[in-house]
């Protein structure tokens, strides 16, 4: 596997550019664009039928085109390791209104361009092409022809044109325009070409928008025909709109609709995706999605996909009833939430009674568990300490990670920092090591070096100026069951250093609303360690303040990601050095250039020590119930790519016969 993705200029990349497909171990191919010519009535459900029966009779009944009518002139051709049959339903679980990344991650992954189920290699997936010029300012899109939204009207260039100037150009949407999208101060330049074809001109060159367009569905996400009524240039009656909806502003009612989690809030917004809402949350006891009549894919027969026909997650209140339903045979696919070390041994008993088998990923995160200090902390005096890297430094020899391995993580992983994995192309050994050793006398060293020499009546050390001192550290307890016991042996241990953790179990969307960068409420809080294989500089949250994911920092965060117009310029030169580091890396084109600037980035992050992690995250693994099919086994696991969506769950089937 390619450690990270690294994108040299070229003129074109398209479907049918040599190298783009590329067999994987599991034997299931990527994508193309040339359909076998298949065969077989449309009215089965054999593997013989062009379409889902579902569907043929809709086209019989005429409340449908027929399908050729339904997909572009050139749809993309996904190979399945397995021609699969059509219908069922695909059972799974979520956590309910913060968790609608549980569904998003199955079908959410739609971009531009496509990464490969296994992260190494890039191919065509929304675009047909994708053409740079020469010093990196502009780029010309084509799209599909005949493409179409899931309610049948035509996605174009238009839908395009109206995200670039009519959304990310709205200041009360977007006070500043995300360096993706923008150069030299500046927000690109999109021009329609015809109805296939556009321009996106920078006002500098820029490494980020390539980049961007094989990870980030903002540009196809907006079906112009729809969502310009929920905005006040298109619709006069807006306010009255707000109003019905139980809404104070057209910005809340237009991200509860639309954007975030309009996906599975709003069954009349089309979508491109392979399934669509039918039952939104709240609506009952699941959350429920059909397959999209107008789905732009087929598979090498020309057959459309998706194979399943619907989704439907059931809403559960903790990652523990998850792991009843699963042991029960409930549920087809487990793969977040409750898919723990500590769970593993459990769903290893319960595979022959469940009917399921362990599908084992590769782990991208670097760390089990990251504790992050809030180093712009809204308190001087906390602000000051937690910048101090003695103390950091001082927590970090207080842990005895060898214990917390073997207690929490089923001897799994070894002492690890915030620093990259193993199998990177940045991995550093001392960057990952250091201060891993168990060692209180070298913890008390440190802490004393930090101001904190002396202590109150129960024996915890207080600040410089006297006043007692207690870390308050936030747990999203429902994401990752073994963090709060793993925390709680914590505190046990910075104990015995004479420090003070108080852990402060929380809901998930608590647990956002109060680390983003305009609340900064939090004083401490913990993450797994995303970004340290395959999407390093993608995703650099641990090791520069990069966005509200970086809990230790996140009003820098906020200034890096609006170039300096929001958020707190960082008061810590090394931080700002990182950032101007960043914004340099985000207007370099070329891929050798940008990888030393991200070099730099990491010997800073090497040096400053911004936090303390634990040991390194032990591969994911999924529980997949047998019926299901065609899912691919060893894929990374990385929120960046909508895991398992890379993997063409598209492509997958529901049958008995093993």
């Amino acid at each position: 596997m390619s450690p990270t993705p690294s994108f040299s200029r070229r003129n074109v990349l398209s479907a049918g550019a040599a190298g783009l497909v590329v067999a994987t171990a599991s034997s299931c191919s990527f994508f193309s664009t040339d359909p076998g010519t298949g065969g077989g009535d449309s009215g089965g459900g054999g593997t013989d039928a062009m379409e889902s029966p579902t569907l043929a009779k809709q086209v019989d009944a005429g409340e449908l085109p027929p399908m050729e009518e339904r997909l572009p002139s050139e749809p993309l051709v996904v190979e399945a390791a397995e021609p699969g049959v059509f219908g069922g339903t695909w059972k799974s679980v979520t956590l309910g209104p913060g968790d609608s990344a549980s569904p998003d991650r199955i079908f959410g992954y739609e971009p531009g361009l496509r990464k490969q189920p296994m992260l190494d290699e890039i191919g065509p997936g929304v675009f047909k092409t994708l053409e740079a010029n020469e010093d990196g300012t502009q780029y010309t899109i084509t799209l599909r022809k005949d493409m179409k939204w899931s309610d049948g009207e035509p996605f174009t260039a238009d839908d395009i044109v109206f995200v670039v100037d009519d959304v990310f150009g709205n200041e009360e949407l977007h006070p500043s325009v995300p360096n993706w999208l923008g150069a030299g101060g500046e927000k690109a330049v999109v021009e329609k070409v015809d109805d296939v074809t556009l321009t996106v001109t920078f006002a500098e060159p820029t490494g980020l928008f390539e980049d961007e367009c094989n990870r980030n569905m903002e540009l196809i996400n907006y079906p112009k025909h729809y969502a310009k009524d929920f905005l006040p240039a298109y619709n006069d009656e807006l306010d009255t709109k707000v109003e019905e909806a139980g809404l104070e502003v057209w910005t809340d009612l237009w991200n509860d609709q639309i954007s975030g989690e309009g996906f599975w809030n709003n069954v009349d917004l089309p979508s491109i995706d392979a399934w669509v809402v039918t039952t939104p949350l709240g609506a009952g006891n699941a959350v429920e999605f059909e397959r999209n009549p107008y789905y732009w894919k087929t598979d090498s027969d020309g057959r459309q996909l998706p194979y399943i026909d619907k989704l439907s997650f059931e809403v559960v209140a903790d990652p523990e009833v998850m792991v009843l339903k699963v042991s029960d045979g409930d549920v087809d696919l487990l793969y977040r939430h409750a898919n723990s070390s500590q769970n593993k041994p459990v769903f290893a008993d319960s595979t022959e009674a469940a009917d399921t088998r362990l599908v084992d990923t590769t782990a991208t995160s670097m760390n089990a568990m990251c504790i992050g200090l809030n180093l712009a902390h809204k308190e001087p005096a906390k602000r000051k300490l937690y910048q101090n890297k003695d103390f950091r430094i001082g927590l970090s020899h207080a842990i005895n990670r060898k214990e917390l391995i073997s207690a929490v993580w089923q001897r799994q992983g070894e002492p690890w920092q915030w620093a990259p994995h193993a199998e990177s192309q940045y991995y550093d050994e001392e960057f990952a090591t250091q201060f891993t050793e168990f060692d209180l006398d070298l913890a008390a060293k440190h802490l004393d070096a930090a101001g904190l020499t002396e202590k109150d009546g129960d024996g915890f050390r207080t600040m410089p100026d006297g006043e007692s001192l207690t870390v308050t550290v936030d747990v999203p307890a429902a994401y990752m069951p073994e963090w709060p016991s793993a925390m709680a042996m914590v505190s046990d241990m910075v104990k015995e250093a004479g420090i003070r953790f108080s852990v402060n179990t929380m809901d998930r969307t608590l647990f956002y609303d109060r680390k983003i960068g305009t609340a900064n409420l939090h004083d401490a809080g913990v993450w797994n360690g995303d970004g340290g294989l395959a999407v390093e500089s993608i995703d650099p949250r641990w090791y520069m303040p990069y966005s509200a994911e970086s809990l230790w920092a996140t009003p820098w965060a906020d200034y890096y990601s609006s170039d300096g117009a929001q958020g707190e310029k960082p008061d810590v030169p090394e931080a700002l050095e990182q950032i101007e580091l960043m914004w340099k890396f985000a207007l370099t084109p070329d891929a050798a250039e940008r990888d030393e600037i991200f070099s730099q980035v990491l010997r800073i992050a090497k040096e400053q020590f911004w936090g303390i992690g634990i040991c390194t995250a032990p591969n994911p693994y999924w529980v997949v119930k047998n019926r299901l099919h065609n899912v691919i086994d060893g894929v990374p696991d990385t929120y960046v790519y909508r895991t398992p969506g890379h993997a063409n769950p598209e492509t997958w089937f529901i049958s008995e016969e093993s």
